[in-house]
C-alpha cells in the first residue's frame, strides 16, 4: 500500500484497533492511537496548518515522538525530528533552516533552547502523573468538563475532539525531514516525500516477510531514520506490534535477551554496535534466537565487521540480514538474507526495488569488481536537501543519487562496500560529521586548530578523537575541552579522546593530511592509569575520571550512570578497560552489566581481589 490516507484510513477498523500497537513503558493498542491520531487533527487544525507546513518534534517520550509523527504523517504536514540532547546553538540553527509553524518539544527544552518567539506556536511535552487507576486509553476518550485547559501534550488530548483527516495528501509532498551530516559543519535536511516512504516501507515488508501481528523490537533512538520509520511508521503500515520497552543501554543486555522470549519477537532491528555488544555479553543466552516464532535479525545504520558477523551466526544459531542504505533513502537500498539465495558473509547483498550502479571519477560505469563510487536510482530516494540547491544538485545527478561509498559488485551480484568517500565518521551507528566537531573545538579561544576523525574500534566501529593545536601562551586540559563541546554538541559527537600536538600535518596547498593525523594519534600512548598505594577509591575514581572525561575532584562514590555527564554504553566499556588494567582483574559479563554505579564498582573489585 502506498497511499498515505488509505493507510491511515485501515485503524478505523475495530478488528486492527483491539490489536497491540506499542509496547513501550507500558502498553498501546490500535485504538489508543487512532484516537490520539485524531484529536491531534483537530489541534493541528485549531491552529491553522495546512498540508505541506513544518513542525519540529523532539521529545524523549516515545510514545509522544510516535504519536507526534503519525499525526504530522496523517495531516500531510512535514515532521522534523530534532535530538533533545542537541546543543543550543546547533538546535536555533535548524530551527532557522526548515522555519517551523510550531514546536512540539520537551517542556524544558522551551528554556533549554531558548524558544521564546522562534515560531509560531510551542506545544510542550509534559508527561502528567496520573491518578490512581486513571489509564492513558480513558484520558484519550474523556470529555473535557470545565477543569483548567491544559497546555501540555498529552493532556490536551482530554479536551479534544476527535477530527477528520484530509481525503488526499500528494504523494510527492514531503512527508518528514530528518538531518544528516553535510561535507561542511551545518547538517543537511533530507527531505523524502510520501512516495519515497512507501515505497520503501512496502519493500522492507517484502524483504523481511512481515506479517500483520508480527512482534518487531526495534529500541534505537528515535531521531534516526532506523528508529522512527522502522519502528512505529512501519508498524502502522502493516499493523503489526512495535517494541521500545526501554532504552539501550549496558546494563540492560540480558533484558533485550529476555525480551525476545518473553514478547515472542518475531523481528529484531538493531545495529553492528549493538549486536557487539550482545555478542560480547551473550553467556547463558545462545538459544535466544532459537525458537518457532523468531524469524530475523536485521542491522543496518553502519558497516557490520566479518568477523562479528560470523562469531554470531555461529554462537546464536541464527542469521542476520545486512542492510545497507542512508537517510537519503528512507531506510533500505540493498538487503543481504534473508534467503539461503541472498545471504553472503562481508556483502551489503543485492539491491531490491531500485538499481545500482558504480562509477570511475570520469563517470564511467564499471563492470564486475572494478571499484568506485556506487550510485543509486529509484522511487525511495530523497527529493531534495532543504534549502540546499548546491548540496541537492551534487548528489542527484540525471536522476542517480551519488552515495559518497566506494563498492565493488562481485561476478554473481553482490554488492560490498569498501570505503567512504564522504568524510564521514560512523560510531555505534551515529553518523558523525568531523568538521562539525572541528568547528565547535576551533572556537574555544584557547584552540589554533583541530582535526577530528576515526579510530578502528572493536565494539563501535570507530571512535570519535581529536588532534588539537594550542595558541602559544594558552593552557587548556583535555576536560576543559571535553566540556566546550557538551555545550554544543550531542554526548554521541563529543571526543573520545583529544590529543594535544605541536602541529597538524597538512599538504602544500593547506589540507589536512588525515592519514598522517591517524598514525600520529594511533601512536599516541593513551594514559596509564596508577593504582600505587592509594587504595580501591581512589583508583576508581581516577578510572572513572579518564572514562567519563571529568575532573576526579568532581567525583565520589555516590556517583552513577545517571547523575555523571558522559557515563554512556561506549564510555562505560572505557570504564571497564581500565579498572580491568589497572587492577589486573577481569570482569564477566553480569558483572559488567550491573557496574552502573561508582559504589557497586567498588563491591564488585573487592569481592574479585580479596
Amino acid at each position: 500500500m502506498t497511499d498515505t490516507v488509505a493507510i491511515f484510513k485501515r485503524l478505523e477498523d475495530k478488528k486492527i484497533q483491539s490489536k497491540l500497537f506499542a509496547q513501550l513503558d507500558k502498553k498501546y493498542t490500535y485504538a489508543d492511537l487512532h484516537t490520539g491520531l485524531a484529536k491531534m487533527t483537530t489541534y493541528f487544525q485549531q491552529k491553522g496548518l495546512s498540508q505541506g507546513d513544518r513542525l519540529i518534534i523532539s521529545s524523549r517520550d516515545n510514545y509522544a515522538v510516535s504519536i507526534l509523527f503519525l499525526s504530522c504523517l496523517k495531516n500531510g504536514i512535514t515532521a522534523m525530528m530534532l535530538d533533545p540532547d542537541m546543543g543550543t546553538i546547533r538546535a536555533n540553527e535548524l530551527i532557522k533552516l526548515t522555519e517551523p509553524k510550531g514546536l512540539l518539544v520537551d517542556h524544558e527544552l522551551t528554556a533549554a533552547w531558548s524558544l521564546a518567539d522562534k515560531t509560531e506556536f510551542i506545544l510542550p511535552i509534559k508527561k502528567e502523573k496520573q491518578k490512581k487507576g486513571l489509564l492513558f486509553k480513558k484520558m484519550l476518550k474523556s470529555k473535557s468538563n470545565g477543569a483548567q485547559k491544559a497546555t501540555t501534550f498529552p493532556a490536551i488530548l482530554n479536551q479534544l475532539e476527535e477530527g477528520d483527516g484530509p481525503s488526499q495528501i500528494d504523494p510527492e509532498s514531503t512527508a518528514y525531514i530528518l538531518f544528516t551530516s553535510g561535507s561542511t559543519s551545518t547538517p543537511k535536511a533530507v527531505q523524502i516525500s510520501h512516495r519515497a516512504l512507501w515505497a520503501n516501507l512496502n519493500t522492507i515488508v517484502k524483504v523481511y516477510n512481515i506479517e500483520e501481528g508480527d512482534r518487531v523490537f526495534n529500541i534505537l533512538t528515535a531521531y534516526h531514520t532506523d528508529g522512527i520509520i522502522q519502528g512505529p511508521v512501519l508498524a502502522v503500515l502493516n499493523t503489526h506490534s512495535w517494541y521500545h520497552p526501554f532504552e539501550f543501554a549496558i546494563d540492560k543486555i540480558e533484558a533485550i535477551f529476555d525480551s525476545i522470549y518473553k514478547y515472542r519477537i518475531t523481528h529484531f532491528i538493531t545495529v553492528p554496535t549493538m549486536l557487539a555488544f550482545l555478542n560480547k555479553f551473550s553467556d547463558g543466552f545462545e538459544d535466544t534466537f532459537d525458537n518457532a516464532d523468531f524469524k530475523s535479525i536485521i542491522t543496518s545504520a553502519s558497516p557490520l565487521e566479518v568477523e562479528l558477523w560470523k562469531t554470531f551466526e555461529q554462537k546464536f544459531n541464527t542469521r542476520i540480514v545486512n542492510n545497507y542504505g542512508l537517510t537519503e533513502t528512507v531506510v533500505g537500498a540493498s538487503y543481504c538474507g534473508p534467503s539461503p539465495s541472498t545471504h553472503r558473509i562481508g556483502s551489503v547483498g543485492v539491491p531490491v526495488d531500485c538499481e545500482f550502479k558504480i562509477i570511475n571519477e570520469t563517470g564511467e560505469t564499471l563492470g564486475d569488481n572494478e571499484q568506485g563510487e556506487l550510485l543509486i536510482k529509484g522511487d525511495n530516494l530523497l527529493t531534495n536537501y532543504l534549502n540546499n540547491e548546491e548540496a541537492t544538485a551534487a548528489a542527484i545527478q540525471d536522476g542517480w543519487f551519488h552515495t559518497g561509498d566506494f563498492a565493488k559488485r562481485d561476478e554473481d551480484g553482490f554488492y560490498y562496500i569498501v570505503g567512504r568517500k564522504k568524510n564521514l565518521i560512523i560510531s555505534g551507528g551515529i553518523n558523525i560529521q568531523p568538521e562539525e566537531v572541528t568547528a565547535v573545538l576551533n572556537s574555544h579561544p584557547a584552540v589554533l586548530e583541530s582535526a577530528s576523525l576515526g579510530l578502528p574500534d572493536d565494539i563501535f566501529g570507530e571512535k570519535l578523537v581529536a588532534a588539537v593545536v594550542l595558541n602559544t601562551g594558552t593552557s587548556v586540559d583535555e576536560l576543559a575541552l571535553v566540556e566546550h563541546c557538551r555545550t554544543e554538541l550531542e554526548e554521541a559527537k563529543v571526543p573520545k579522546k583529544i590529543h594535544f600536538v605541536s602541529a597538524i600535518p597538512k599538504t602544500g596547498s593547506g589540507k589536512i593530511k588525515y592519514q598522517e593525523v591517524t598514525e600520529l594519534l594511533k601512536a599516541d600512548k593513551e594514559l596509564v592509569l596508577s593504582n600505587g598505594d592509594h587504595g580501591y577509591t581512589e583508583g576508581i575514581l581516577a578510572a572513572a575520571a579518564d572514562a567519563f572525561k571529568i575532573d576526579a575532584s568532581k567525583l565520589d562514590m555516590k556517583g552513577d550512570s545517571l547523575s555523571i555527564d558522559g557515563w554512556d554504553s561506549m564510555a562505560h566499556l572505557v570504564f571497564i578497560t581500565n579498572l580491568e588494567d589497572q587492577f589486573k582483574v577481569r570482569f564477566n559479563s553480569k558483572e559488567i552489566m550491573v557496574m552502573n554505579t561508582l559504589a557497586e564498582a567498588e563491591q564488585i573489585l573487592a569481592a574479585k581481589l580479596n
